[in-house]
């Protein structure tokens, strides 16, 4: 019988999501406090930010990075804020325009989203923050598996720039990956921003 080259992915990519949420359950909330406000310190000095008009992010849950300290950034600077919003089938993600973070309600998932307002057309958007479990040098990233991310990244303007937002310790070796899967043009933790490798 011959291999499953998908089996084998799958599986793969199973091993890293439960070892890298195993290490994400360890983080108290001091580091958490410390992260976001490194990561939100390095994002505004950076040039694809101080470029940008129209910053799409996420809104953080279950051991993420908290990014609401980088989110009230974005809108304190005066730039254009959009949070994306999954549909109720999850079959489709949106981002739309906020301007109020407490305006906010449990979605799909339970991810804090903004209501379905004001659709952000996507070749507005000049710096997109993505969330992943791990991250390559070379952006490559490994999320729940849903796909969402993977659809959306290759909509987005050649020059507006994709960076995967996580902790130092989800920057891994090697994120394994198969043809569907898109890699972000950075990556941000609270050590540094760095571009992804070629």
């Amino acid at each position: 019988m011959k291999p499953d080259p998908q089996a084998a992915l799958r599986e793969s990519k199973d091993k890293l999501r439960k070892k890298l949420l195993d290490l994400r359950a360890l983080i108290g909330n001091d580091m958490a406090e410390m992260a976001s406000q490194a990561t939100w310190a390095l994002l505004k000095e950076s040039d694809a930010f101080k470029k940008g008009a129209m910053v799409a992010a996420f809104a953080s849950i279950r051991g993420e990075i908290d990014t609401f300290p980088i989110l009230e950034g974005v809108l304190g600077s005066g730039r254009k804020l959009a949070l994306p919003h999954i549909s109720k089938d999850k079959s489709q993600i949106r981002f739309y325009e906020v301007k109020d973070l407490n305006r906010l309600f449990p979605g799909e998932f339970g991810i804090p989203s903004p209501e379905p307002l004001h659709p952000v057309p996507f070749d507005k958007i000049d710096l997109m923050l993505v969330p992943g479990l791990a991250f390559d040098r070379r952006g490559h990233r490994l999320g729940f598996g849903k796909g969402f991310y993977d659809r959306l990244l290759p909509g987005l303007r050649p020059d507006a720039l994709s960076v995967g937002l996580c902790y130092c310790f989800q920057l891994v070796d090697l994120v394994p990956t198969g043809p569907h899967d898109v890699a972000v043009k950075a990556i941000l933790h609270e050590k540094g921003l760095q571009n992804a490798e070629a």
